[in-house]
């Protein structure tokens, strides 16, 4: 099987672009990549080769303002991603998904299957970040917060380029985020999930992962620590893909089941 490339208008001034692995049947994985990252990362690439291997149809794209995908980071929500996101998923509709997030991904992927607008079937969970955005927020000073919301946005030192580069975030950005707070109050997911985190992650801290999993309500629920593990968890791809094969049995059933 071989990936084509796909393109999606999902809101105004965004195209959303990808690529899939599709046997026309059966469930499908669906990939979500971390703030500031991309869908041609280590752990995309061994997921797309190891649904090559076992036969899964597989998909991965750039958020917008990543990637190969067009947008304006300054412009982008929480809100809008997880529509584009819920748009690349409807291409499959009805066919059920095992969701596989990183970071912001992973706190995506639980809005989605909250969301309830296609059926999920089960959830792998990378370092999830939940609510990242307003404990970021929250660690500025008063004063920075008010410029940044008297500008509409703050300039940030790109670390990951040239000295000097900055890239700019939305106050919406920030407004936004509390639409999909999941650590304030208990939620209810119709799926399985399991949660993959390391123990040294020093980006997002693992007790983030250990407050959602005391009051998310799933069917099943599990967190795996990955000793000496950080963010980016490269270190756990065997693991990882180990849990998209456990769940998959259930996502196949659920294609049966449907069609």
């Amino acid at each position: 099987m071989h990936e084509t490339s796909f393109s999606l208008t999902t809101r105004p001034g965004v195209v959303i672009r990808g690529r899939a692995l599709d046997l026309g049947y059966g469930p499908v994985g669906l990939f979500l990549h971390g703030f500031r990252s991309h869908c041609d990362g280590e752990k995309a690439q061994a997921l797309v080769a190891h649904a090559r291997e076992r036969a899964y149809s597989w998909v991965r794209f750039d958020l917008a303002a990543h990637g190969a995908s067009s947008g304006v980071l300054e412009e982008q929500t929480v809100s809008g991603w997880l529509e584009d996101a819920l748009a690349v998923a409807e291409r499959t509709a009805p066919r059920p998904l095992v969701l596989v997030g990183s970071s912001l991904g992973a706190w995506l992927a639980v809005a989605m299957a909250r969301a309830r607008r296609v059926p999920v079937a089960g959830l792998v969970l990378l370092a999830p970040a939940f609510n990242f955005l307003q404990r970021y927020y929250a660690s500025f000073s008063e004063d920075l917060r008010r410029q940044w919301r008297a500008d509409g946005y703050l300039a940030l030192p790109d670390l990951y380029a040239p000295a000097g580069t900055v890239y700019r975030l939305g106050h919406r950005l920030i407004e936004d985020a509390d639409a999909h707070d999941v650590l304030s109050s208990p939620i209810t997911l119709p799926c399985p999930l399991t949660i993959i985190h390391g123990e040294q992650d020093d980006v997002v801290r693992p007790s983030v992962s250990e407050a959602f999993l005391r009051h998310v309500r799933a069917p099943a629920k599990r967190l795996i620590m990955i000793p000496g593990g950080d963010h980016r968890l490269t270190a756990a791809i065997p693991r990882i893909l180990e849990e998209v094969d456990a769940l998959w049995p259930r996502a196949d059933r659920a294609a049966e089941a449907s069609a």
